[in-house]
């Protein structure tokens, strides 16, 4: 008789804490994000796309692509060039024809927002997933500007078949919400992020060298770094292959290098001498509590001085300040720091292989390589750790298999040659009162890292690549790194 009692209390405790379990959930889900919703059934908002109508028979549509700025480019590259597959048979062997080659591709670099690895740090992980949204809203849509002084869209963008986030932080934050999203919209479309690949490429690696004694070293945005995607990926991955070994995970935020390789002047300008004010500076400092620049390890940094260095020093002549300001001296701080705590957590460990865990990383694979090798050679400590033939793993060649696969298995070949892909650009609205835009035309940092979710708000343009809005530099660094990428991005100069 006493069961009898209290099994129902018992139960009735049990159902309140699921339903309060339950509520968080749906909280922290697609509920939280009113977009979700807008998307789909609000016609009046910016961002509704007839999903009732989204295109049945999908072959002919272009693949969605896209980053938080042009690293993602990288991704797209490998995949165009991609040539693991027979295109006949789809077997697993190369038949000297681009696996992709009959594919059309939509890309869309979110420039304007980036980077987006500082929004956890900032402790808006909300926007950034909304962002993220919004992006492949971008993706599914039919919308773009020709200027961001238009205020009539452009409705002749085609939708996309498949969508590939070629960003690790969007990936990291964003993944698993928009999946869902786009089941609530009733559309089958796949979505496919880049860590889970980037981590089984590197599992993959081990099977073949071996997983004892080693360390896979990660660099990656501080995003991407804060969420544990990789080594969580990596150890899903690990267990599956080597159930009686363990393997060593260590991370190494890449802050501000993501953001100076594609220009973000809060961390790098080529057109200042002297150290500049902190509320414009954001990078790695002599007084940065978080990522500090230890003078101790001058030797190890090897930075680039002149204006790739910007030092402060006081009348007895002592360094006060030290800020980067070249991409070069971004990569020798993140690669020193990385050995530095594979060095202090496992020494008796090789570093061996490193996960470019940011798409715009590939871009400098020479010059990360070259600084572990200056580190190797520096000095023996180093050179026990650091192999000789150190292994740079860039996560979009498991990406584009993925990919691939997916395309085989649903019979959703195309037959473009890609004659016919498009590239987009996101750029500040000058026609929104509420936003902030600088003299350079970007949103100053703390307004672009303190912006609120559910405001229906268009705080970007997406119009096409152009000369306006892609630099010389970072166009010198496309034609030079990807020249067959280069060619079809920029076909119509």
């Amino acid at each position: 008789m006493k069961i009898y009692f209290k099994l129902p209390k018992l139960l009735l405790l049990f159902t309140f804490f699921c339903v309060i379990s339950c509520n968080k959930v749906s909280e922290q889900g697609t509920e939280k994000f009113q977009i979700i919703s807008e998307i789909k059934k609000e016609k009046s908002s910016p961002f509704y796309i007839d999903t009732e109508h989204y295109p049945g028979t999908r072959n002919s549509l272009p693949i969605g692509i896209f980053d938080s700025g042009t690293g993602g480019l990288t991704v797209l590259n490998f995949i165009l060039e991609l040539d693991k597959f027979n295109n006949q048979s789809h077997e697993d062997d190369a038949d000297g024809i681009a696996d992709f080659f009959s594919e059309r591709f939509i890309y869309l670099a979110d420039e304007a927002n980036m980077p987006y690895g500082k929004y956890d740090a900032e402790g808006n992980t909300d926007f950034l997933k909304e962002l993220v949204i919004k992006d492949v809203r971008f993706l599914l849509g039919r919308k773009y500007y020709e200027l961001p002084s238009d205020s009539i869209a452009k409705t002749d963008k085609v939708p996309v078949k498949a969508i590939v986030i070629a960003c690790n932080t969007a990936t990291a934050f964003g993944l698993e919400i928009v999946q869902e999203a786009v089941k609530e919209w009733g559309l089958d479309i796949i979505v496919i992020g880049i860590i889970d690949a980037g981590s089984k490429s590197a599992v993959d690696l081990l099977n073949s060298v071996g997983s004892k004694d080693r360390v896979i070293g990660v660099l990656a945005t501080e995003g991407t770094c804060a969420s544990n995607g990789y080594p969580k990926a990596i150890q899903k991955h690990f267990k599956n292959e080597f159930q009686h070994d363990e393997i060593r995970v260590v991370q190494q935020a890449g802050i501000g290098l993501a953001g100076a390789i594609d220009g973000d002047i809060n961390y790098i300008e080529p057109a200042v001498a002297k150290v500049r004010d902190h509320e414009l500076y954001h990078g790695p400092g002599l007084n940065n509590p978080q990522y500090p620049i230890d003078i101790s390890l001058w030797k190890e940094y090897n930075f680039e001085t002149g204006r790739n260095l910007l030092v402060s020093k006081d009348s007895d002549g002592n360094i006060i300040e030290v800020q980067l300001n070249s991409v070069n001296n971004y990569i020798k701080y993140c690669v020193t720091h990385l050995v530095i705590k594979v060095l202090q957590k496992h020494p008796d460990r090789n570093i061996n292989p490193v996960i470019l865990g940011c798409t715009h990383y590939p871009f400098f694979k020479k010059e990360i390589r070259d600084h572990f090798m200056y580190l190797k050679n520096l000095d023996n400590k180093y050179g026990k750790i650091i192999p000789e033939d150190i292994l740079l793993i860039d996560p979009a060649q498991s990406l584009a298999i993925e990919l691939y696969r997916y395309l085989v298995l649903n019979s959703l070949f195309g037959s473009d040659k890609n004659e016919n892909s498009k590239f987009y650009i996101s750029v500040p609205n000058p026609l929104l009162p509420e936003n902030q835009i600088d003299e350079n035309g970007e949103f100053p940092y703390h307004f672009k890292y303190r912006r609120s979710i559910n405001q229906s708000l268009q705080f970007v343009k997406i119009v096409p690549f152009s000369n306006q809005w892609i630099d010389e530099e970072i166009r010198f660094r496309i034609r030079n790194s990807m020249p067959y990428s280069y060619e079809i991005i920029f076909k119509e100069e």
